[in-house]
Protein backbone atom coordinates (compact mmCIF):
# COMPACT_ATOMS: atom_id res chain seq x y z
CA UNK A 1 0.00 0.00 0.00
CA UNK A 2 1.41 3.35 -1.08
CA UNK A 3 0.54 6.63 0.58
CA UNK A 4 0.36 8.44 -2.78
CA UNK A 5 0.28 7.32 -6.41
CA UNK A 6 0.95 9.99 -9.04
CA UNK A 7 -0.77 8.67 -12.16
CA UNK A 8 1.01 10.21 -15.14
CA UNK A 9 4.39 11.94 -14.95
CA UNK A 10 4.12 14.86 -17.34
CA UNK A 11 4.50 18.43 -16.14
CA UNK A 12 1.72 18.23 -13.51
CA UNK A 13 2.85 14.83 -12.26
CA UNK A 14 6.51 15.82 -12.09
CA UNK A 15 5.73 18.91 -10.01
CA UNK A 16 3.44 16.92 -7.75
CA UNK A 17 6.25 14.42 -7.13
CA UNK A 18 8.64 17.30 -6.51
CA UNK A 19 6.46 18.80 -3.77
CA UNK A 20 5.44 15.54 -2.06
CA UNK A 21 7.20 14.85 1.22
CA UNK A 22 9.96 12.26 1.29
CA UNK A 23 8.37 10.98 4.50
CA UNK A 24 5.55 9.54 2.40
CA UNK A 25 5.67 6.34 0.39
CA UNK A 26 5.07 7.70 -3.12
CA UNK A 27 5.11 6.18 -6.60
CA UNK A 28 4.95 7.89 -9.96
CA UNK A 29 3.47 5.92 -12.86
CA UNK A 30 4.07 6.70 -16.54
CA UNK A 31 3.59 4.88 -19.83
CA UNK A 32 6.86 6.20 -21.27
CA UNK A 33 10.31 4.75 -20.86
CA UNK A 34 11.81 8.25 -21.07
CA UNK A 35 9.76 10.74 -19.06
CA UNK A 36 8.44 13.67 -21.09
CA UNK A 37 9.39 12.11 -24.43
CA UNK A 38 8.20 12.50 -27.09
CA UNK A 39 7.57 16.20 -26.49
CA UNK A 40 3.89 16.91 -27.04
CA UNK A 41 3.72 20.72 -27.07
CA UNK A 42 5.41 23.92 -28.20
CA UNK A 43 7.54 23.94 -25.00
CA UNK A 44 6.72 27.55 -24.10
CA UNK A 45 6.70 28.92 -20.55
CA UNK A 46 6.21 32.62 -19.75
CA UNK A 47 9.07 34.17 -17.81
CA UNK A 48 8.74 34.77 -14.10
CA UNK A 49 7.97 38.44 -14.82
CA UNK A 50 5.14 37.50 -17.18
CA UNK A 51 3.75 34.94 -14.72
CA UNK A 52 3.30 37.75 -12.20
CA UNK A 53 0.99 39.39 -14.74
CA UNK A 54 -0.78 36.17 -15.73
CA UNK A 55 -1.37 34.86 -12.21
CA UNK A 56 -1.29 37.93 -9.92
CA UNK A 57 -2.75 35.96 -6.98
CA UNK A 58 -0.11 33.22 -7.01
CA UNK A 59 2.14 34.89 -4.44
CA UNK A 60 5.16 32.58 -4.72
CA UNK A 61 6.69 32.53 -8.21
CA UNK A 62 9.80 30.51 -7.37
CA UNK A 63 8.60 27.62 -9.58
CA UNK A 64 9.42 29.84 -12.54
CA UNK A 65 13.08 30.26 -11.62
CA UNK A 66 13.84 27.72 -14.33
CA UNK A 67 17.52 26.65 -14.47
CA UNK A 68 19.49 27.69 -17.56
CA UNK A 69 20.20 24.06 -18.48
CA UNK A 70 16.53 23.56 -19.43
CA UNK A 71 16.27 26.67 -21.61
CA UNK A 72 16.84 26.41 -25.35
CA UNK A 73 15.80 29.98 -26.14
CA UNK A 74 14.31 33.13 -24.66
CA UNK A 75 11.94 35.12 -26.86
CA UNK A 76 10.93 38.73 -26.35
CA UNK A 77 8.10 39.24 -28.84
CA UNK A 78 4.89 37.59 -29.91
CA UNK A 79 3.77 38.19 -33.50
CA UNK A 80 0.11 37.53 -34.22
CA UNK A 81 -0.64 37.05 -37.95
CA UNK A 82 -4.22 37.25 -39.28
CA UNK A 83 -5.44 35.68 -42.57
CA UNK A 84 -4.64 38.69 -44.80
CA UNK A 85 -1.02 38.68 -43.64
CA UNK A 86 -1.25 41.70 -41.38
CA UNK A 87 0.41 41.23 -38.03
CA UNK A 88 0.51 42.69 -34.54
CA UNK A 89 3.75 42.42 -32.57
CA UNK A 90 3.56 42.47 -28.79
CA UNK A 91 6.33 42.49 -26.21
CA UNK A 92 5.92 39.26 -24.23
CA UNK A 93 8.80 37.30 -22.72
CA UNK A 94 8.77 33.53 -23.08
CA UNK A 95 11.18 30.71 -22.37
CA UNK A 96 11.43 27.83 -24.83
CA UNK A 97 12.35 24.89 -22.63
CA UNK A 98 13.60 21.37 -23.26
CA UNK A 99 10.38 19.90 -21.88
CA UNK A 100 11.49 16.27 -21.73
CA UNK A 101 14.69 17.04 -19.82
CA UNK A 102 12.76 19.42 -17.56
CA UNK A 103 10.16 16.77 -16.66
CA UNK A 104 12.76 14.04 -16.16
CA UNK A 105 14.93 16.15 -13.89
CA UNK A 106 12.08 17.50 -11.74
CA UNK A 107 10.54 14.02 -11.32
CA UNK A 108 13.75 12.08 -10.74
CA UNK A 109 15.18 14.64 -8.31
CA UNK A 110 12.06 14.21 -6.16
CA UNK A 111 13.64 11.00 -4.88
CA UNK A 112 10.36 9.09 -5.21
CA UNK A 113 9.91 5.74 -6.92
CA UNK A 114 8.86 5.92 -10.58
CA UNK A 115 7.39 3.05 -12.58
CA UNK A 116 8.11 3.56 -16.29
CA UNK A 117 6.60 1.77 -19.30
CA UNK A 118 3.52 1.20 -17.14
CA UNK A 119 0.05 1.94 -18.46
CA UNK A 120 -3.05 2.75 -16.42
CA UNK A 121 -5.66 0.33 -17.74
CA UNK A 122 -8.51 0.99 -15.31
CA UNK A 123 -9.47 2.32 -11.92
CA UNK A 124 -11.98 0.70 -9.55
CA UNK A 125 -10.73 1.79 -6.13
CA UNK A 126 -7.34 0.44 -7.13
CA UNK A 127 -5.23 1.29 -10.15
CA UNK A 128 -5.05 -1.54 -12.66
CA UNK A 129 -1.65 -1.31 -14.33
CA UNK A 130 0.13 -3.04 -17.19
CA UNK A 131 3.88 -3.12 -17.75
CA UNK A 132 5.83 -5.16 -20.33
CA UNK A 133 5.78 -8.20 -18.06
CA UNK A 134 2.45 -8.29 -16.25
CA UNK A 135 -0.91 -6.79 -15.36
CA UNK A 136 -1.46 -6.01 -11.71
CA UNK A 137 -3.26 -3.78 -9.21
CA UNK A 138 -1.77 -0.99 -7.15
CA UNK A 139 -3.42 0.54 -4.10
CA UNK A 140 -2.77 4.00 -2.67
CA UNK A 141 -4.38 6.08 0.06
CA UNK A 142 -4.36 9.13 -2.26
CA UNK A 143 -4.18 9.29 -6.05
CA UNK A 144 -3.00 12.38 -7.92
CA UNK A 145 -4.50 11.88 -11.38
CA UNK A 146 -2.22 13.74 -13.77
CA UNK A 147 -2.81 11.39 -16.69
CA UNK A 148 -3.49 14.03 -19.32
CA UNK A 149 -6.26 15.24 -21.59
CA UNK A 150 -7.49 11.69 -22.25
CA UNK A 151 -7.44 10.86 -18.54
CA UNK A 152 -8.68 7.33 -17.91
CA UNK A 153 -9.29 8.23 -14.29
CA UNK A 154 -11.43 11.26 -15.16
CA UNK A 155 -13.38 9.07 -17.59
CA UNK A 156 -13.88 6.40 -14.93
CA UNK A 157 -15.17 9.07 -12.53
CA UNK A 158 -17.63 10.23 -15.20
CA UNK A 159 -16.32 13.80 -15.31
CA UNK A 160 -14.45 13.68 -18.62
CA UNK A 161 -16.68 16.07 -20.56
CA UNK A 162 -14.38 18.84 -21.79
CA UNK A 163 -13.59 19.85 -25.35
CA UNK A 164 -10.35 18.53 -26.81
CA UNK A 165 -8.16 19.99 -29.58
CA UNK A 166 -5.72 18.01 -31.69
CA UNK A 167 -2.17 19.20 -32.36
CA UNK A 168 0.50 18.08 -34.79
CA UNK A 169 4.01 19.49 -34.82
CA UNK A 170 7.26 19.17 -36.68
CA UNK A 171 10.60 19.94 -35.11
CA UNK A 172 12.47 21.55 -38.01
CA UNK A 173 16.01 22.73 -38.66
CA UNK A 174 17.20 25.56 -40.92
CA UNK A 175 14.18 27.70 -40.07
CA UNK A 176 14.77 31.31 -41.14
CA UNK A 177 12.85 33.47 -38.67
CA UNK A 178 13.60 36.02 -35.99
CA UNK A 179 14.62 33.85 -33.05
CA UNK A 180 13.48 36.47 -30.54
CA UNK A 181 9.87 36.13 -31.77
CA UNK A 182 7.13 33.54 -31.34
CA UNK A 183 4.79 33.51 -34.34
CA UNK A 184 1.09 32.67 -34.11
CA UNK A 185 -1.06 32.38 -37.26
CA UNK A 186 -4.86 32.27 -37.25
CA UNK A 187 -7.59 31.67 -39.79
CA UNK A 188 -10.10 29.00 -40.75
CA UNK A 189 -8.06 27.92 -43.76
CA UNK A 190 -4.73 27.61 -41.98
CA UNK A 191 -5.80 26.30 -38.55
CA UNK A 192 -9.53 25.45 -38.32
CA UNK A 193 -10.79 26.24 -34.83
CA UNK A 194 -7.31 26.91 -33.50
CA UNK A 195 -3.99 28.41 -34.51
CA UNK A 196 -0.62 27.55 -36.02
CA UNK A 197 2.82 28.43 -34.68
CA UNK A 198 6.52 28.79 -35.27
CA UNK A 199 8.43 28.69 -31.98
CA UNK A 200 12.19 29.15 -32.38
CA UNK A 201 14.34 26.95 -30.16
CA UNK A 202 17.59 28.59 -31.26
CA UNK A 203 20.28 27.78 -33.83
CA UNK A 204 17.77 27.56 -36.68
CA UNK A 205 15.65 24.88 -34.97
CA UNK A 206 11.96 25.52 -34.31
CA UNK A 207 8.76 23.84 -33.23
CA UNK A 208 6.37 24.27 -36.17
CA UNK A 209 2.82 23.09 -35.67
CA UNK A 210 -0.93 23.46 -35.85
CA UNK A 211 -3.65 23.04 -33.26
CA UNK A 212 -7.16 22.45 -34.56
CA UNK A 213 -10.61 21.34 -33.42
CA UNK A 214 -11.73 18.42 -35.53
CA UNK A 215 -15.33 19.59 -35.86
CA UNK A 216 -14.01 22.69 -37.68
CA UNK A 217 -12.27 20.64 -40.39
CA UNK A 218 -13.80 20.54 -43.85
CA UNK A 219 -14.86 17.13 -45.13
CA UNK A 220 -11.89 15.20 -46.48
CA UNK A 221 -9.34 17.38 -44.70
CA UNK A 222 -6.98 16.16 -41.96
CA UNK A 223 -4.60 17.64 -39.44
CA UNK A 224 -1.66 16.27 -41.45
CA UNK A 225 -2.86 18.12 -44.56
CA UNK A 226 -3.38 21.30 -42.53
CA UNK A 227 0.18 21.15 -41.19
CA UNK A 228 1.64 20.45 -44.63
CA UNK A 229 -0.20 23.45 -46.11
CA UNK A 230 1.10 25.62 -43.29
CA UNK A 231 4.67 24.48 -43.88
CA UNK A 232 4.73 24.31 -47.69
CA UNK A 233 2.02 26.60 -49.08
CA UNK A 234 0.75 29.29 -46.71
CA UNK A 235 2.66 32.43 -47.82
CA UNK A 236 2.96 34.04 -44.39
CA UNK A 237 4.57 30.99 -42.78
CA UNK A 238 6.25 29.13 -45.64
CA UNK A 239 8.59 32.10 -46.26
CA UNK A 240 10.35 31.16 -43.01
CA UNK A 241 10.46 27.47 -43.91
CA UNK A 242 11.79 27.35 -47.50
CA UNK A 243 15.01 25.59 -46.49
CA UNK A 244 13.63 23.89 -43.39
CA UNK A 245 13.86 20.13 -42.90
CA UNK A 246 11.84 17.93 -40.56
CA UNK A 247 13.80 16.42 -37.68
CA UNK A 248 10.89 14.94 -35.75
CA UNK A 249 7.11 14.56 -35.93
CA UNK A 250 4.85 14.84 -32.89
CA UNK A 251 1.11 14.53 -32.25
CA UNK A 252 -0.91 15.37 -29.14
CA UNK A 253 -4.27 16.43 -27.74
CA UNK A 254 -5.07 19.19 -25.24
CA UNK A 255 -8.20 20.46 -23.50
CA UNK A 256 -9.55 23.80 -24.75
CA UNK A 257 -12.34 24.28 -22.26
CA UNK A 258 -13.01 25.76 -18.85
CA UNK A 259 -11.66 23.77 -15.89
CA UNK A 260 -13.76 21.12 -14.18
CA UNK A 261 -16.13 22.47 -11.53
CA UNK A 262 -14.91 19.80 -9.09
CA UNK A 263 -11.43 18.25 -9.00
CA UNK A 264 -11.43 16.26 -5.73
CA UNK A 265 -13.33 12.96 -5.58
CA UNK A 266 -12.86 11.10 -2.30
CA UNK A 267 -9.14 10.23 -2.39
CA UNK A 268 -8.52 11.36 -6.00
CA UNK A 269 -7.18 14.76 -7.05
CA UNK A 270 -7.43 15.65 -10.76
CA UNK A 271 -4.47 17.80 -11.77
CA UNK A 272 -3.44 19.65 -14.95
CA UNK A 273 -4.87 18.56 -18.31
CA UNK A 274 -6.91 15.78 -16.68
CA UNK A 275 -8.93 18.54 -14.95
CA UNK A 276 -9.03 20.71 -18.09
CA UNK A 277 -6.71 23.21 -16.39
CA UNK A 278 -5.44 25.35 -19.24
CA UNK A 279 -5.46 28.83 -20.71
CA UNK A 280 -7.80 27.68 -23.44
CA UNK A 281 -7.56 30.64 -25.82
CA UNK A 282 -3.89 29.85 -26.43
CA UNK A 283 -3.91 26.21 -25.22
CA UNK A 284 -1.17 27.04 -22.70
CA UNK A 285 -0.88 24.23 -20.19
CA UNK A 286 2.69 24.05 -18.91
CA UNK A 287 2.64 26.92 -16.37
CA UNK A 288 -0.85 25.99 -15.14
CA UNK A 289 0.18 22.34 -14.68
CA UNK A 290 3.36 23.35 -12.85
CA UNK A 291 1.34 25.32 -10.31
CA UNK A 292 -1.47 22.74 -10.02
CA UNK A 293 0.96 19.87 -9.44
CA UNK A 294 2.84 21.85 -6.82
CA UNK A 295 -0.36 22.77 -4.98
CA UNK A 296 -1.63 19.18 -5.09
CA UNK A 297 1.57 17.81 -3.57
CA UNK A 298 1.60 20.39 -0.77
CA UNK A 299 -2.06 19.81 0.11
CA UNK A 300 -1.48 16.04 0.23
CA UNK A 301 1.49 16.55 2.56
CA UNK A 302 -0.69 18.54 4.96
CA UNK A 303 -3.48 15.97 4.64
CA UNK A 304 -1.18 13.23 5.94
CA UNK A 305 -0.01 15.55 8.73
CA UNK A 306 -3.66 16.08 9.76
CA UNK A 307 -3.49 19.81 8.92
CA UNK A 308 -5.71 19.91 5.82
CA UNK A 309 -8.40 18.06 3.92
CA UNK A 310 -7.95 16.99 0.31
CA UNK A 311 -10.80 19.36 -0.62
CA UNK A 312 -8.47 22.25 0.21
CA UNK A 313 -6.78 21.55 -3.13
CA UNK A 314 -9.98 22.54 -4.95
CA UNK A 315 -10.07 25.83 -3.07
CA UNK A 316 -6.37 26.65 -3.39
CA UNK A 317 -5.89 26.24 -7.13
CA UNK A 318 -9.11 28.16 -7.81
CA UNK A 319 -8.01 31.01 -5.59
CA UNK A 320 -4.70 31.36 -7.46
CA UNK A 321 -5.59 30.49 -11.06
CA UNK A 322 -9.32 30.35 -11.79
CA UNK A 323 -9.70 34.01 -12.83
CA UNK A 324 -7.05 33.66 -15.53
CA UNK A 325 -8.54 30.40 -16.83
CA UNK A 326 -12.08 31.74 -16.96
CA UNK A 327 -10.98 34.93 -18.71
CA UNK A 328 -9.15 32.75 -21.19
CA UNK A 329 -12.28 30.68 -21.80
CA UNK A 330 -14.36 33.83 -22.34
CA UNK A 331 -11.83 35.07 -24.89
CA UNK A 332 -11.98 31.72 -26.71
CA UNK A 333 -15.79 31.82 -26.80
CA UNK A 334 -15.77 35.34 -28.23
CA UNK A 335 -13.10 34.35 -30.73
CA UNK A 336 -15.30 31.51 -32.00
CA UNK A 337 -18.10 34.02 -32.64
CA UNK A 338 -16.01 36.52 -34.61
CA UNK A 339 -13.86 34.10 -36.62
CA UNK A 340 -16.46 32.08 -38.54
CA UNK A 341 -14.92 33.39 -41.78
CA UNK A 342 -11.45 34.78 -42.45
CA UNK A 343 -12.96 37.84 -44.10
CA UNK A 344 -15.01 38.69 -41.02
CA UNK A 345 -12.03 38.12 -38.73
CA UNK A 346 -9.92 40.57 -40.73
CA UNK A 347 -12.66 43.19 -40.51
CA UNK A 348 -12.81 42.83 -36.72
CA UNK A 349 -9.05 43.28 -36.50
CA UNK A 350 -9.31 46.77 -37.90
CA UNK A 351 -10.54 47.66 -34.40
CA UNK A 352 -8.17 45.48 -32.37
CA UNK A 353 -4.80 47.01 -31.62
CA UNK A 354 -1.54 46.26 -29.89
CA UNK A 355 -2.84 47.24 -26.46
CA UNK A 356 -5.83 44.91 -26.83
CA UNK A 357 -3.69 41.96 -27.94
CA UNK A 358 -1.24 42.59 -25.11
CA UNK A 359 -4.09 42.27 -22.60
CA UNK A 360 -5.54 39.20 -24.35
CA UNK A 361 -2.20 37.36 -24.27
CA UNK A 362 -2.10 37.97 -20.54
CA UNK A 363 -5.61 36.50 -20.11
CA UNK A 364 -7.22 39.85 -19.52
CA UNK A 365 -10.35 41.04 -21.29
CA UNK A 366 -9.92 44.61 -22.56
CA UNK A 367 -12.86 46.99 -22.31
CA UNK A 368 -13.32 46.86 -26.08
CA UNK A 369 -13.95 43.11 -25.93
CA UNK A 370 -16.21 43.39 -22.90
CA UNK A 371 -18.40 45.83 -24.78
CA UNK A 372 -18.36 43.67 -27.91
CA UNK A 373 -19.37 40.41 -26.18
CA UNK A 374 -23.10 41.12 -26.07
CA UNK A 375 -23.11 42.97 -29.39
CA UNK A 376 -21.45 40.24 -31.45
CA UNK A 377 -24.69 38.94 -33.09
CA UNK A 378 -25.40 42.45 -34.38
CA UNK A 379 -21.78 43.15 -35.28
CA UNK A 380 -21.63 39.89 -37.24
CA UNK A 381 -24.51 41.13 -39.41
CA UNK A 382 -22.62 44.39 -40.05
CA UNK A 383 -19.30 42.65 -40.66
Amino acid sequence: MYDVAVAGVGIAGAFALNSLSKKLRVVGIDKREKLGYPVECGELVPTKREMKNLLPKLGDYSLFDIPEKFKSNKTEYFEFVIPNGKSIEIEFEMLVINRDKFISSVAENSGHEIKRKTRIMDYDGKLRLKDPNSTYELEAKVIIASDGANSKIAKKLGVWNYEIAAAKQYVMKDVECDESTVYMFVGSKIAPGGYAWIIPKGNGIANVGVGIRLNYLEKGDSIHKVLERFVREYPYSSKYLKKAEIIEKIGAVAPVDKPLSKTVFDKILLVGDSASMILSHVAAGIPISMVAGDIAGKVVNEYFEGKASLEDYDYMWREKMLDAMMNSYRIKQLWDKISETDERLCRYFKFIGKKDMSAILRSRIPLKLRLAEKAVPLLNVIF
